[in-house]
């Protein structure tokens, strides 16, 4: 029977190279194409040194710099985590006429231009923001505090814009897990929480593994959020990137940048990826 659903197989497989070619190409010149160009100029071809990549190794600044925006990646991560994994699992769980309309009341943010966002955000974190004053009038800091320009501001502003991002992953995530299973959890004695520690949040590890590796990717790339409220006191990777092509016209030290930055991610997310596959992360 297997022998004779082969012959069926093959011009499905090619059909489907047909359909997603369009796709391919699309992305070859829009994509791998200009990516090949910049690591072309990285590489200063056609002499293809390596002398960009080693000055950046070899700086201690630069090296701190993309530590920095490592752990900024890893605390937006943390954040938005903390924060969207149990409203995800609220409306998941929700069973009313309005959730449509909370989901898309929760993603208000993206409607809104991120620099107008982050504009928004340095109103806030000022010296004489309305947040910063809240502080300082509850006595919880003192006079000259503000959380602008500081790394703090800029894990708070980008917390906030890619917010929506991990709701809506999340919570696509959980409605697909049937509450049937915790019901069954809590007919065995289970609470209501335990039953949702112990049986959706395993099933749902790979979606949460997915959106955290999206927000990562987002916040360590993110240029207008940290450019705006952190300024030059919080330097991070996307920030030395543009600096060293609009202040000091160095596009070849920038495109190596740009793909050391691209290739600690990637390594990271495939690490990532593998540790929770042996870990046996289990598929909702």
């Amino acid at each position: 029977m297997d022998r004779a659903l082969e012959p069926r197989g093959r011009p499905l497989t090619r059909r489907a190279y047909l359909l997603l070619a369009p796709l391919l190409t699309l992305l070859a010149l829009c994509f791998v194409l200009p990516l090949l160009g910049m690591l072309g100029a990285s590489l200063d071809a056609p002499a293809w040194s390596t002398t960009h990549y080693a000055h950046f190794l070899s700086d201690p600044l630069y090296l701190f710099t993309l530590a920095r925006s490592l752990l900024l990646g890893v605390a937006v991560v943390a954040v938005t985590l903390l924060l969207g994994l149990p409203l995800a699992y609220w409306l998941a769980r929700l069973e009313n006429r309005f959730v449509p309309a909370l989901l898309l009341l929760a993603t208000f943010p993206l409607w809104i231009s991120a620099v107008v966002r982050s504009f928004g955000w340095v109103v806030l974190l000022a010296r004489n923001g309305v947040l910063t004053q809240a502080l300082r009038d509850a006595g919880l800091v003192g006079r000259s505090f503000q959380l602008l320009y500081t790394m703090t501001g800029v894990v708070l502003a980008l917390a906030q814009v890619l917010l929506p991002f991990m709701l809506l992953s999340l919570y696509g995530t959980l409605r697909s897990i049937s509450p049937e299973l915790e019901r069954a959890a809590q007919n065995l004695g289970c609470g209501k929480w335990r039953a949702a520690c112990l049986v959706t949040l395993p099933l749902a590890a790979r979606g949460i593994l997915s959106a955290s590796l999206l927000i990562f990717a987002l916040a360590v790339s993110a240029f207008a959020t940290p450019s705006l409220v952190g300024g030059a006191r919080v330097q991070l990777m996307s920030t030395t990137i543009y600096e060293q092509m609009t202040e000091l016209a160095d596009w070849p030290f920038a495109a190596a940048v740009a793909f050391i930055l691209l290739a600690v991610v990637l390594a990271i997310t495939a690490l990532y990826t593998r540790l929770g596959a042996d870990a046996g992360v289990t598929r909702p």
